[in-house]
């Protein structure tokens, strides 16, 4: 029963994922054509200085609503309504000191209009996130995903619609705050589907949860900060043309995280509840989760080695070839990534938030001065410093990816789990060497022949037991059934 509720929840935000990661995916192959580097950088510059100061105004409550919702949905909207009071109040703080602190800096008059813009976006989506954050603790995963996926959707029309009529960079950031907007109203009307929301400010309740996020916020705070410090280092070091190289790059790496934001996003309210328990189920959980995102990471991230060059032409033209060899080293870190986000998650999920904040707190200063030696290494051996950002990364992920294995409980992982990691490694590589092969053809065809013999060896190798074959063509069988019934009917219509 548990494990076909992760399944439905999965499907459901899966399916919502995909459309979301195609249509900005579409928006990211226009973006770099018609903008450039160099205003793609400072948009990537934008959004990493408002990452970092977003976790800030979250103040460690997405994890923290989760988890408490999981276990009190009855108190779910009293919870919701005292994080967005919190959020607001923060965020204008943050943004009113970001506005007097840059205009004193000697940053481009475009840079710090476009960073101001996209700090306007960000108030709509801090209050998203507490929405998001509520209803993934009900496992309500659908409700959500309606408002994501319109404004993903006017983000992309919109968005290209603007770009072809030339009013750029501006209008397209613009853009983004409206989308935001029509999101969080979408959110809240569905909230108030739930219960009628009241915004009454709770002063204990607030301070509760101000109190019991800061560990999260730690957490949070130094993974965003890890994953977003290099760019503000390379644009320091390099140029704001390297930051855009490198930002199309991390677009690309960053849409390939859907699946593990997808699984984990399903699973972690599973994991908090299960852990309430004395039973088993959360060790099984664990294994199981463990080899399943071991499974789909590993082809895609060989894969992306192999065919990065191909596809950033492919995507976004000649001018953007120097971004093949940084989407190559990323694919490494993806499969790094998959697994640390599980191993992350699984450790919260057991209050264990403040080891794995430990964690990212030493990847975190490690990442700062790997990137000053990297960067401009990279710049004078290969004219293309944003490669020792990726390195530096590979060098980090997979220390933590070390340290959070030592972290797990006794049980938690077992040797049936190696067993399977070996097995996936060597189908993996196996499959890398059939498409080097056929690197010089169109890109689909060492896709789809990479594909055949990575499914045709895991299946051979009995990778994937016979209940999840069979769960999984249970499951493709209802939405293939579900999708033709609606195209007849909308045929007879």
């Amino acid at each position: 029963m548990m494990q076909k509720s992760i399944v439905k929840n999965t499907s459901i935000l899966m399916g919502s994922q995909l459309t979301t990661w195609s249509l900005a995916l579409l928006l990211t192959i226009f973006m770099p054509r018609y903008l450039g580097a160099e205003t793609v950088g400072k948009l990537h510059f934008a959004n990493s200085i408002w990452a970092m100061l977003g976790v800030i105004c979250t103040f460690g409550m997405d994890t923290l609503l989760v988890k408490e919702v999981a276990r009190f949905p009855n108190n779910a909207l009293n919870l919701f309504t005292n994080s967005v009071f919190i959020r607001v109040v923060l965020f204008s703080v943050i943004f009113i000191a970001v506005f007097f602190v840059f205009q004193g800096l000697e940053y481009p008059d475009d840079t710090k209009v476009i960073l101001y813009l996209v700090g306007i976006s960000y108030i709509f989506n801090i209050i998203i996130g507490a929405s998001a954050a509520t209803f993934q603790g009900m496992e309500s995963m659908g409700v959500f995903s309606v408002g994501v996926i319109v404004q993903r959707t006017i983000d992309t029309i919109i968005g290209i619609i603007l770009l072809l009529l030339g009013y750029g960079i501006y209008g397209l950031v613009i853009v983004f705050a409206i989308s935001s907007a029509v999101n969080l109203a979408i959110q809240l009307r569905s909230l108030n589907h739930l219960q009628r929301l009241t915004f009454r400010f709770d002063i204990q309740n607030s301070l509760r949860m101000l109190n019991s996020g800061i560990p999260y916020l730690m957490s949070n705070l130094f993974l965003v900060v890890y994953m977003q410090v290099d760019i503000v280092i390379i644009s320091a070091l390099v140029s704001e043309r390297a930051v855009g190289l490198y930002g199309v790059a991390d677009r690309l790496f960053g849409t390939l995280l859907f699946i593990p934001t997808v699984f984990i996003t399903a699973i972690f309210p599973v994991f908090s509840r299960l852990f309430e328990e004395t039973s088993d189920s959360l060790n099984r959980l664990m294994q199981h989760s463990f080899d399943t995102l071991m499974i789909l990471s590993v082809p895609i991230g060989l894969g992306l080695v192999m065919i990065a060059d191909p596809l950033v032409i492919l995507l976004y033209g000649a001018d953007f070839a120097q971004s093949g060899p940084i989407l190559s080293v990323m694919g490494i870190v993806l499969i790094l990534t998959y697994q640390n986000m599980l191993l992350g998650r699984f450790l919260i999920s057991m209050d264990r938030q403040t080891s794995w904040t430990i964690v990212m707190v030493v990847a975190t200063l490690a990442t700062v001065p790997l990137d000053y030696m990297l960067v401009p290494w990279c710049e004078r051996m290969f004219n293309n410093g944003a490669i020792g950002g990726a390195i530096a990364f590979v060098i980090t992920e997979s220390a933590m990816m070390f340290v959070g294995l030592l972290l797990l409980p006794k049980g938690a992982l077992n040797r049936s789990n190696a067993w399977t990691a070996l097995r996936v490694m060597v189908a993996g590589l196996i499959m890398m060497y059939g498409i080097s092969w056929l690197q010089q053809q169109f890109i689909l065809i060492p896709v789809a022949v990479g594909a055949v013999i990575y499914l045709g060896l895991i299946w051979v190798m009995g990778v994937v037991p016979k209940e999840d074959w069979n769960l999984i063509v249970d499951y493709t069988q209802r939405f293939l059934y579900r999708f033709s019934r609606k195209r007849a009917e909308a045929v007879s219509g």
